[in-house]
């Protein structure tokens, strides 16, 4: 039996976001450069340095396993080209550091909303998350919605299909262009089946790109990237930066203008 002080403190949905730096644009576009990664917690050695090399031409980031109270802080609360938004599922009982998902981009969200997963992960009794923003666009007057998600892990499928049930109520009222990306935890065919099926009832797109699948995931990929009303000018997963388990993906997507 884990002892109650040793739990980890989990926040609720009534808990507020954090925002961090400031954003420098007013808009988005014509082009869009993302960054989708987990990033371990920032944990690994070379970590900072990667992630200051990734970002440096990027409008748009979703880090999964994201950290504040944490040393690198610094990168994000003292950036003035980006508007870091997290939502936060625990903070560590000892370290005091929080966990959670963050999004940052050039622009600020004229809109953001958090969703803690139905169920917890077995043990730990920590939520996942999935945190949407909307960013206006070049032109006219249109949104981008963005979705971060990190998907529970270590639960039965009827347990991950409920927190997908959220991923459909948070894309059906958007008829704009979306972006879906995070760690989908997508480590057996029934999970990836389902993850799917939702992303092709919205209208979304894969980004396929070419990659090694980890032993330590099970020989799966977990992290994916969906859209719609873009179009895909490239997408890489970048399996040669080691700072975290998981591999950086970049995409550059370009704004399909309507006529």
């Amino acid at each position: 039996m884990i002892r109650r002080h040793l739990l980890p403190h989990c926040y609720t949905a009534d808990d507020e976001l954090q925002h961090l730096g400031n954003a420098r644009q007013p808009v988005l576009g014509p082009l869009i450069h993302v960054l989708v990664w987990n990033i371990l917690k920032a944990k690994r050695a070379t970590w900072a340095s990667d992630f200051q090399q990734l970002m440096g031409d990027r409008d748009l980031a979703l880090l999964q396993e994201a950290v504040f109270n944490a040393p690198s802080d610094p990168l994000f609360t003292t950036n003035d080209g980006l508007e870091w938004i997290m939502a936060r599922s625990f903070r560590h009982p000892r370290t005091q550091v929080e966990h959670g998902v963050k999004t940052g981009c050039v622009v600020a969200p004229s809109e953001q909303h958090f969703y803690l997963s139905p169920h917890s992960e077995p043990v730990s009794q920590t939520q996942k998350l999935l945190l949407t923003t909307l960013y206006p666009l070049e032109g006219e007057g249109e949104q981008l919605l963005v979705l971060n998600m990190h998907a529970i892990n270590f639960v039965s499928v009827h347990k991950y299909v409920e927190q997908l049930d959220q991923l459909r109520a948070a894309l059906e009222p958007h008829a704009g262009p979306v972006i879906l990306a995070g760690d989908f935890n997508t480590w057996n065919p029934a999970r990836l089946g389902f993850f799917k099926q939702v992303a092709r009832n919205a209208g979304l797109t894969e980004a396929v790109m070419q990659r090694q699948s980890r032993l330590a995931h099970m020989n799966q990929h977990l992290d994916h990237v969906f859209y719609r009303g873009l179009k895909l000018h490239e997408v890489q997963s970048l399996e040669h930066y080691q700072s975290s388990d998981h591999a950086p993906i970049t995409a550059t997507f370009e704004r399909i203008r309507s006529r």
